[in-house]
């Protein structure tokens, strides 16, 4: 816990009063999406690309260069301020977007304006955030004055920024030091799924959703734990791990104290359970599970058994599996060397070598299919000719580099490898490939797609 007077309050209000008059814009992973039709069931994985890619979905946010700037202007916390302010805004974006999708029809002679949709959910994650607050707000007054001027609102929003400090940034962290709660994203989940059930019915009962993210944070303590005694021993460094992970869950003390007394005895596969089906939330398990065995020192890779054995209990393919373990390895890569607490880490190296092995021989195996591919892509073959003899300009080396990727998605065994963008698979392809056409404009370290 932080305490009071560590805490500089007024920076949630001077951000929300920023948001009524800077509207979002559709979240990135949304952008592409064409909204007409889309469904509900989209979501999830909408928002699943988003956190991914946002670094949220493995407790390592990825705080860009506009985020961290935007958190300065407003004066965030020094040294949290990036972290809470990526999960804001994926929030409040998402949040949004998806209901401005499933209540378009409902108002579409009457659109209601941005600044009041965005003031009815500021509200919501209030009430979810903070379930025991109560607040009366007028509804005869502009939602910049009443942020600016509302004396009770701002005291809950004050409240609210004590719980973001607590619930989705670790102490002793920097924002840049990419931690965060590593149940920040369940907190955030199950507050949209609440958001979509609210807009889809008039009653819709909060403690639900509140006992299903506990409940959720309960069950991923135990797998952990079974990974942790996965060769039948705990030494205090992983007791340790593991009775950090149980204070990240803010649980009731009882609970926690529960659960420490728990993790102390062998937790066998046939005790893990989890009570949602939703896929995003599996993944997302998962996803914590590998970096757990990271960041504990396991090799990952070596511990595969007990991974496919919670995988196989989740109803998650093989395929899946392995799209996850690749997730994890090129997330680390492109991003290690701002991720503090991983570098000198062996079973990370060991666990990035096994994974570049792994597509250095699928491309081998696959080089005639690549290179026909590449053969039967004019535009491609033109430029890889041109590099011949000419450097390629920087947009000429980014249409390789996306053409090159888009080869790879035909490829059956590499599909995987190639999403999302590729920061694993390309740098294997131009250096596996028999490029010897290419060495004037690719010599250097290819720029790693993000």
């Amino acid at each position: 816990m932080f305490t009071s007077n560590f805490r500089k309050t007024g920076w949630l209000k001077r951000y929300l009063i920023f948001r009524v008059s800077t509207p979002f814009a559709n979240p990135y992973s949304y952008l592409y999406q064409v909204e007409e039709g889309l469904k509900e069931h989209n979501f999830d994985e909408l928002l699943y690309t988003e956190v991914k890619e946002k670094g949220m979905l493995f407790g390592c946010p990825v705080i860009s260069q506009n985020v961290k700037n935007l958190a300065d202007k407003l004066s965030f916390p020094k040294q949290q301020g990036g972290s809470i302010l990526l999960y804001l805004e994926i929030l409040f974006s998402v949040a949004l977007f998806e209901n401005e999708c499933l209540t378009a029809k409902k108002h579409d002679r009457n659109p209601i304006p941005y600044e009041i949709r965005l003031l009815e959910i500021i509200l919501l994650a209030l009430r979810y955030h903070i379930p025991d607050i109560y607040y009366r707000i007028p509804d005869d007054i502009t939602p910049i004055k009443l942020l600016a001027e509302n004396e009770t609102l701002s005291s809950a929003l004050k409240q609210f920024e004590e719980e973001l400090l607590d619930s989705v940034t670790l102490s002793g962290y920097s924002s840049m030091g990419n931690r965060q709660n590593n149940f920040a994203f369940s907190k955030l989940y199950f507050f949209l799924l609440w958001l979509r059930e609210k807009n889809i019915k008039e009653k819709c009962d909060l403690e639900t959703f509140l006992a299903k993210e506990k409940l959720l944070r309960e069950e991923m303590i135990i797998i952990f734990a079974a990974l942790i005694w996965a060769d039948n021993f705990m030494d205090s460094t992983e007791q340790n791990v593991i009775k950090k992970y149980i204070e990240q869950t803010r649980l009731s003390d009882s609970k926690q104290t529960e659960l420490k007394q728990r993790i102390l005895e062998p937790v066998k596969i046939e005790e893990i359970q989890c009570s949602t089906n939703s896929v995003i939330v599996r993944n997302y398990l998962v996803a914590q599970l590998i970096l757990l065995s990271l960041i504990n020192n396991q090799e990952a890779w070596q511990e595969r058994e007990l991974i496919e054995n919670v995988s196989n209990k989740l109803n998650l393919t093989a395929e899946k599996l392995e799209e996850l373990y690749f997730t994890v390895a090129e997330f680390f890569t492109v991003h290690n060397q701002r991720l503090e607490f991983l570098k000198n880490n062996a079973a990370v190296r060991q666990f990035q070598d096994y994974m570049n092995d792994k597509i250095v021989k699928l491309v081998k195996k696959n080089v005639d299919k690549i290179m026909t591919e590449i053969e039967e892509t004019k535009e491609l073959s033109e430029l890889l000719l041109k590099a011949a003899t000419k450097q390629l300009t920087a947009e000429e080396k980014q249409k390789v580099q996306d053409q090159l990727i888009d080869v790879a998605k035909s490829i059956p065994a590499l599909t995987i490898f190639a999403l999302p963008g590729g920061g694993l698979l390309l740098p294997i392809l131009i250096k596996v490939l028999p490029f010897n056409i290419l060495p004037s404009s690719f010599q250097d370290e290819p720029v790693l797609l993000q």
